[in-house]
């Protein structure tokens, strides 16, 4: 991690629905995750990474390729649901994460929002949506890919 990022890691629901199901990149999730859970180090996410984990989870289930069961879903869940992730909520993220949205034309103000809260932190965050990371390349530095950690 970088020195930047040293007390508060952001992280999206790419890299988190990666502790529960493994899927490429699932190792390298988990030593974020380690890492993170370390004495003086903070897991942040914005107000939707809950239910972003839970509806990836949901449609996980009704895949026809690599499904899981409604009872893994619900475990997968509990588990993300323990992790100690402080959950930021704040009016001047929602204007934030607008501006940056329409400025870097990304295709959500969900991507925004992780990716403006990172940056009001002045912490990383670690996704594997490629069309986030191939979007915001040039332009923001502290958007990392897990698959480079």
């Amino acid at each position: 991690m970088s020195q930047a990022a040293q007390n508060q890691v952001v992280v999206d629901a790419s890299v988190a629905l990666k502790w529960l199901i493994q899927e490429e990149h699932s190792d390298r999730a988990d030593a974020l995750l380690a890492d993170s859970l370390q004495p003086g180090i903070v897991l942040v996410g914005p107000p939707h990474l809950p239910g972003e984990v839970a509806n990836a989870l949901y449609r996980r289930v009704h895949r026809t390729e690599n499904s899981i069961t409604r009872h893994d879903a619900e475990a997968a869940l509990n588990t993300f649901l323990a992790i100690p992730i402080q959950i930021v909520v704040s009016n001047e993220l929602y204007a934030r994460a607008l501006a940056f949205a329409l400025q870097a034309g990304l295709s959500s103000i969900y991507d925004s929002l992780y990716v403006v809260l990172a940056q009001s932190l002045n912490a990383e965050l670690w996704t594997d949506d490629r069309r986030l990371l191939n979007s915001l390349a040039q332009t923001a530095s502290w958007v990392r890919s897990i698959g480079d950690y």
